[in-house]
């Protein structure tokens, strides 16, 4: 009996459909690893992670803001937009990402999911834990807008990074307002986002502007410190 075409086609698409199932059954079990992990996990070591580290990580944050408008100022959208999504990437990674498995001791299984995902390069894998680790610490990422009404994350996701990649991959052109849109974006998720993770941990940046001290208040009243500045990226 010979294979037709359609033989093949049938089988390819057959499985294709199953590795959608196993990749959609995967998702499942790795949200569900996630989501256990945050709840169980101290709330002490995301503090002392963001009092130690979050100076640093700003600093670079606002430093990659700062050269892309310079850039933007002197005719250099496409750059500017790299430079921008670089500053975007850090603050997925080291301040809403890392946090969660800095400072404890994770399962192999667990840190197989989340390592992969924060390695340089990874930002669209990024993308796939960031809603849930952000929404099990109260933060609902994907209700947050921009100043023109859109979603803060889809136009992250569908338009900056997006653009970013047509950018270094391909040479293509933006436009200024391009490049606008995701500075726009990044300080947002510096404004709302980060600045929420601050207070819920306890820590004074929204306040006093430096991430190191701390006002931790419970049931028996205030806590307050310091935490000694370290830097994740010369580690």
């Amino acid at each position: 009996m010979s294979t037709t075409i359609e033989d093949v086609m049938y089988d390819m698409a057959f499985e294709q459909m199953q590795m959608e199932e196993e990749a959609q059954a995967q998702e499942e079990y790795e949200k569900e690893l996630i989501e256990t992990a945050i709840k169980e996990f101290p709330e002490e070591n995301v503090r002392s992670y963001l009092g130690k580290n979050g100076d640093a990580i700003e600093e670079r944050v606002n430093k990659c803001l700062s050269e892309a408008d310079e850039l933007l100022k002197n005719n250099h959208p496409g750059l500017a937009l790299v430079v921008t999504v670089t500053a975007i990437e850090i603050i997925f990674k080291y301040f809403i990402l890392r946090p969660l498995f800095e400072g404890t001791v994770l399962t192999d299984k667990l840190a197989g999911i989340l390592i992969p995902r924060l390695l340089p390069g990874q930002a669209g894998r990024c993308c796939e834990l960031l809603p849930v680790v952000a929404g099990s610490w109260g933060i609902p990422l994907t209700d947050i807008k921009l100043s023109n009404d859109n979603s803060l994350w889809d136009t992250v996701k569908s338009k900056v990074l997006p653009e970013r990649n047509a950018v270094v991959h391909m040479a293509e052109e933006v436009t200024g307002e391009s490049t606008l849109l995701a500075i726009e974006c990044a300080n947002i998720l510096m404004k709302v986002v980060v600045a929420k993770m601050a207070k819920k941990f306890g820590l004074s940046w929204h306040e006093s502007g430096v991430w190191h001290q701390y006002n931790n208040k419970t049931e028996r009243g205030a806590i307050t410190g310091s935490y000694e500045p370290s830097d994740p990226f010369k580690k």
